[in-house]
């Protein structure tokens, strides 16, 4: 009998979001080679959680499902929107399911996006935020551990629609180390915050990286998330 893996993204109204979480899907049904592995959403997008798991039911060889959360820090979607949707799906299914970890602060990370940055060049490490702590605490780990094993001078900035954050860390690095830093995406999917960070990053006379969506190491990060599960 079968298993499914859903992945569980928070969505998005911008089309290129949507089209990137169904293409991780695919790619990591290959990795996997046994899994079904599909796309659910908390908003914006089709289908939900519920939809997605019934979908797959219906076919009836399915046994086990194990969700994978496509978040990337503790913010307000893992505590709280998360939670309420596997709850609803466990409900409308009458079925307990295994919940992964969010994937974000994975280490691997920091030197997947360090190889996309020339030496000894500072990094903006651009970040949507969050409004728990350990949201912070944890991207900001990332970023210390980062620093640590490439030598680089990080600094954390939240990305807003202005892009007043990511302008000042720019200019502070470049005033402290006499380099232009580049500024690295920290956001999953292209759509509006990859944007407004391109155009901060534009605007402060620098680059930004792509969405990590578009990172090899992806995959295996979330090779790793499905092989520690727990119910």
């Amino acid at each position: 009998m079968g298993e499914l893996v859903v992945l569980l993204a928070h969505g998005s109204p911008d089309p290129r979001s949507s089209a990137a979480a169904t293409q991780i899907a695919a790619d990591l049904e290959r990795h996997l080679q046994g899994p079904i592995v599909r796309i659910a959403y908390l908003q914006h997008n089709w289908p939900t959680l519920t939809a997605a798991i019934g979908r797959e039911l219906d076919s009836g060889v399915i046994t086990n499902v194990r969700i994978q959360p496509l978040i990337l820090t503790e913010a307000t979607h893992a505590v709280r929107d998360i939670p309420e949707a596997i709850a609803r799906a466990e409900r409308d299914h009458r079925m307990t399911l295994e919940v992964g970890d969010t994937i974000g602060m994975d280490p691997s990370l920091g030197p997947a996006l360090d190889a996309l940055i020339p030496p000894d060049i500072p990094v903006v490490l651009a970040w949507a935020g969050g409004r728990t702590p350990a949201a912070f605490t944890s991207t900001q780990a990332l970023a210390d551990a980062w620093a640590s094993t490439s030598g680089r001078e990080i600094m954390l900035a939240i990305v807003s629609e202005s892009g007043e954050s990511i302008l000042t860390a720019v200019q502070e690095l470049r005033q402290r180390s006499g380099r232009t830093p580049i500024v690295a995406t920290f956001t999953l999917f292209p759509g509006v915050l990859a944007d407004q960070i391109a155009a901060a990053a534009t605007a402060a006379g620098t680059n930004a990286t792509t969405p990590l969506c578009q990172l090899p190491t992806l995959i295996d990060i979330l090779d790793r998330r499905l092989g520690v599960q727990t119910a």
